[in-house]
């Protein structure tokens, strides 16, 4: 059997809807850049006879068994269990594992039970992970037929950190000699996946340069992979025709916010928000990514006129003769937030994010966005349809993205926000 990597994912609410299994999704782009694919992924219930039938199961076609969740106190924490019928061993309570889970209730001040102190008991003869993120240590088992058993916690953040720190090592150290895939990303904005891919496709770019595309609205990331050393060649041509500021970033590991953190940070400037149909949803975008508060000033959510006029200063004749949503409401908006929150920037959104409330002229999924600065003021009218929540994350993202482009001097392609580059 070649080497091969599976999951057993636990749990009812996996199995029941209310749990979305995002911890495979991750193992699965882990293992991409190591070139190798999953080869299976079994969701059981929280049931002694399915995890060991799943373990039983996996094992005759993998190397290593990531099993997810399981771990915790309760009655229905049954993977340590199944994990030692499995491998044909018995239970023992760790001592480091023990360790762990004291310190981890006595730095929240909480006392540790007996229930609590079965997080520490693992299959004889594992090897413990630590979880620097929750409380329940992991473990790595041997099976008898030779498949590993590497045993995590369900929670994602948890997960991904057992993953990195001590499972991703073994299976760089177990899988041989795999291809090395080579990547470039492009994290890009305002694109539908369709034109992007008539852009790429017309590039006829080499059958080993292998393209992937990724919508995470309202972005898509694409990707270009192959196990050729150099893909420079590839990736300028790709660049080339993306054209230039409508990838935010080619580094995988950056967030759209974190980008414009940074043009911001570059150019030592700080942005307040105005916010109507977002209500706020722009200043949260903001504030994701530590270090925030080098660059944001705050935000006036500015539902109401009234909150509009007394907070911001728009004119009431402004709202009476052009409306709230407006390229005239947005630009007085902007300027009213730069001065109030006193900071370099000041960017407004509003419009009408529906059900109702759309007319002709301006019917539902129409924003305005307004841009105050020193170096001058613009305001663009956008249209996007949908249903009410994906306008309003798709105009707070257009709002930033706007921002972006003024710090960095980029300009605005045709159509903007939906650009085609073909």
């Amino acid at each position: 059997m070649s080497f091969s990597v599976s999951i057993l994912a636990t749990g009812s609410e996996l199995l029941d809807g209310r749990v979305v299994d995002t911890n495979s999704n991750f193992v699965a782009r882990e293992l991409s850049e190591l070139g190798l694919k999953l080869r299976r992924v079994l969701t059981v219930d929280d049931d002694m006879s399915e995890l060991v039938g799943g373990l039983s199961r996996l094992s005759e076609v993998s190397s290593i068994i990531i099993t997810s969740g399981g771990l915790g106190p309760t009655s229905d924490d049954l993977t340590r269990d199944a994990v030692a019928s499995f491998a044909g061993v018995g239970l023992f309570e760790c001592p480091v594992a023990l360790k762990h889970v004291e310190e981890f209730f006595a730095k929240r001040g909480r006392a540790l039970d007996e229930t609590n102190r079965r997080q520490a008991v693992m299959p004889v003869g594992s090897r413990i992970i630590t979880n620097e993120r929750g409380s329940a240590p992991g473990f790595i088992t041997q099976g008898e037929n030779g498949a590993i058993v590497c045993s995590l916690s369900g929670v994602p953040r948890e997960f991904q950190q057992m993953f990195r720190s001590s499972v991703l090592p073994l299976i760089k150290q177990q899988c041989g000699d795999v291809p090395l895939i080579h990547r470039a990303t492009f994290k890009l904005l305002g694109v539908p996946e369709s034109s992007l891919a008539k852009v790429i496709e017309a590039l006829k770019l080499p059958e080993d340069v292998v393209v992937s595309y990724r919508a995470a609205f309202p972005e898509v990331h694409l990707v270009l992979k192959s196990a050729r050393a150099d893909l420079t060649e590839f990736v300028d041509q790709a660049r080339t025709a993306l054209g230039r500021g409508n990838t935010y970033t080619e580094d995988p590991e950056i967030p759209f916010v974190g980008a414009l953190q940074s043009a911001l940070e570059l150019k030592q400037l700080t942005i307040a928000t105005a916010e109507s149909c977002t209500g706020g949803m722009a200043a949260e975008l903001l504030t994701r990514t530590p270090g925030s508060s080098r660059i944001f000033r705050g935000s006036v959510v500015a539902y109401h006129n009234d909150v509009k006029e007394q907070q911001l200063g728009v004119l009431a004749s402004t709202l009476a003769q052009h409306g709230a949503v407006s390229a005239e409401t947005v630009r007085e908006m902007a300027q009213g937030v730069r001065d109030l929150l006193k900071s370099d920037i000041g960017v407004a959104i509003s419009g009408v994010a529906g059900p109702d409330g759309g007319s002709d002229a301006k019917p539902v999924g129409t924003f305005f966005v307004g841009v105050s600065s020193p170096h001058g003021s613009f305001e663009q009218r956008c249209l996007y349809s949908n249903e009410r929540q994906n306008v309003r994350v798709y105009a707070s993202y257009v709002a930033l993205d706007l921002v972006r482009r003024h710090v960095l001097g980029l300009p605005l392609p045709a159509g903007y926000p939906i650009w085609l580059a073909a």
